[in-house]
């Protein structure tokens, strides 16, 4: 259904055409401007659609070209890169998204301007800092990589290696059905049985380890109900105690107080005080401030008489009840027993109770609650697996359609009697991968035994494979600009060429960036960018630059024969280009 379908025409020569169209529309990557980034000076480039091949002697400096490139899309930044001698390294990347809504999209959300071009720009320093910015406006660089996800795919040395792993083949089998949806849902559903799973364990090892704590809460608890202490009422009992225990003091002093305000023949206060008031009435008139003092003995004489009256009341309703006294000390003995024992102050004796009974109603929910979630568990397992068993049917279709497009790949890469098979092995049990794990099955030729990929493949072999898989993963991709870093180590010749042949066709819908050493490929390649290293004294500076056709046939002379560049490389580099 996703194969890569090819139209060869077989020349004279031994190399391989293929009847295809570059779109004339515009491309994604239209410009990469590097300054300062470890001997990379100042590269200014302006890329065309099509295929692109990066070319250049082992350590030119070929590899940091792709670096600037991811650099510019959010890479971890290194402060070993900035150029020696320099304090800041930049680079601009600059896309046209005209045909990429979702980038559009993307930047509309995160409220950024944007057109139809997109410009990147990160600067390094030598002092470890860095700073992205897109269409000038700074950002993170989890944004960055988030935005440079739907601009540029990656397919570096590493994934050859990565390949052995059946996680990442696992991961490419997903990628491959592209079934986001059940695979979410497989997803949720076996973490919803996980979490309730593991809340159930806790449950029971709580419960185990609550027994004794139930068993002393619920004696500590009924020694409590059995007190029943109410909410402010240690304080109302104390204050009680304390004037009851001081009666004999009580009556006294409010004796006392009634003969001073009151008095017996001679008078009290009150008296002296009101004949006092008349005789100043009687000089008042005239003098203010005798008619000032008058006020002032008149609300004297008033205050004391309510004083009086209150005195009164309080001693005619106070009554000294031993019974009571007795009954409320002993009350309050229990209290200060109980809070020692249960080590809280007597007025947070009640908050404590109610407390305890918390935590001995939870216990007993809590065992409660096992039946239940027990229940529940057993229906979030019976939903994942279920899941999980949707999941593997769509990984069992996707297995067979991505062995046989390999396959069919392999024929276009000098491997016309390979065959890759996916296989799915159930696992023991469930796990947050799916029912099963993946293995890729290689058979190089007939009659040879297969296995394992990590154990049968050579090395140029898995570099086919690896190629065969990500021709048909970048066929998939919604990116428009694929990037491919030596996948064509260990293999030459007709090999070499048919590989060229893939990538260009791939180019025919997108760009594609392909660092290579095989003369094969980048003489099938739209545009050529040639890098190379100059030493002067001290310095080292590597160049990097589009070759005209001229050029061309002499890079790819020199990838033929090496640096000694003869007429007869030049010949057959010029057959080897295109056009």
């Amino acid at each position: 259904m996703f194969a890569l379908r090819v139209s060869y025409t077989y020349q004279a020569n031994g190399c391989i055409r293929s009847d295809r169209r570059v779109s004339t529309d515009r491309q994604m990557l239209l410009q990469l401007n590097v300054k300062n980034l470890a001997t990379l000076a100042s590269v200014d480039l302006e890329l065309t659609g099509g295929c692109i091949a990066v070319t250049g002697d082992t350590g030119a400096g070929k590899s940091l070209i792709l670096d600037a490139l991811e650099l510019a899309l959010g890479a971890r930044a290194d402060t070993g890169l900035v150029r020696a001698g320099t304090e800041r390294a930049q680079i601009i990347a600059e896309f046209d998204i005209a045909r990429l809504p979702s980038a559009k999209n993307w930047l509309r959300v995160n409220e950024l301007d944007h057109n139809d071009e997109l410009v990147l720009r990160r600067t390094l320093t030598s002092e470890g800092r860095s700073k992205a910015y897109v269409n000038g406006t700074p950002i993170s660089t989890s944004q960055l990589k988030e935005l440079s996800e739907q601009l540029v795919l990656m397919h570096t040395q590493h994934a050859n290696q990565k390949l052995l792993q059946p996680k990442y083949q696992l991961e490419l089998l997903d990628q491959f059905a592209d079934q986001c949806q059940i695979l979410n849902t497989f997803e949720t559903a076996y973490h919803e049985w996980t979490n309730a799973l593991c809340a159930l364990q806790t449950l029971k090892t709580d419960a185990s380890k609550a027994d004794t704590e139930r068993e002393l809460l619920g004696f500590q608890v009924e020694e409590l109900n059995t007190l029943s202490l109410k909410d402010g009422e240690f304080e109302q009992l104390d204050q009680e105690q304390r004037q009851l225990a001081s009666g004999d003091t009580f009556i006294r002093v409010t004796e006392q107080s009634l003969a001073l305000l009151s008095g017996g023949d001679s008078g009290g206060i009150i008296d002296h005080t009101e004949r006092l008031l008349t005789d100043i009435n009687q000089i008042a008139d005239g003098h203010s401030r005798i008619q000032n003092a008058s006020i002032s003995l008149d609300e004297a004489a008033i205050a004391l008489g309510e004083a009086r009256n209150e005195i009164q009341r309080a001693r005619d309703q106070f009554e000294i009840d031993p019974e009571r006294l007795q009954f409320v000390e002993d009350r309050l003995t229990q209290i200060f027993e109980l809070a020692r024992k249960h080590k809280v102050e007597p007025g947070y004796l009640a908050q404590h109770h109610e407390n305890l009974k918390s935590r001995l109603e939870g216990i007993v929910e809590a065992s409660d609650r096992i039946p239940m979630l027990e229940s529940e568990v057993a229906r979030l397992d019976a939903v994942a697996h279920q899941r999980a068993t949707e999941l593997t049917a769509i990984r069992s279709i996707a297995a067979e359609q991505l062995s046989q497009q390999v396959t069919t790949n392999f024929h276009g890469l000098g491997m016309e009697h390979g065959m890759l098979e996916v296989k799915l092995i159930p696992n023991d049990t469930l796990k947050s991968t799916g029912a099963e794990t993946i293995q890729f099955f290689f058979q190089p030729n007939p009659g040879q035994q297969g296995g394992p990929l990590s154990k049968i493949a050579s090395g140029g072999e898995l570099s086919r494979v690896s190629l065969a898989i990500q021709v048909i993963a970048a066929t998939r991709s919604a990116t428009p600009t694929l990037v491919f870093d030596e996948v064509d180590v260990g293999i030459g010749g007709k090999t070499a060429a048919k590989v060229g042949n893939l990538l260009t066709e791939l180019a025919c819908n997108s760009q594609v960036l392909v660092v290579t050493h095989q003369p094969q490929v980048a003489g099938q390649a739209d545009q050529h960018l040639h890098v190379e290293k100059q030493t002067d004294s001290d310095v080292t500076i590597s160049e990097a630059y589009l070759l005209n056709r001229e050029q061309r046939i002499d890079e790819i002379a020199r990838m033929l024969g090496g640096h000694l560049i003869t007429d007869s490389t030049r010949l057959a580099a010029a057959e080897l280009l295109r056009g």
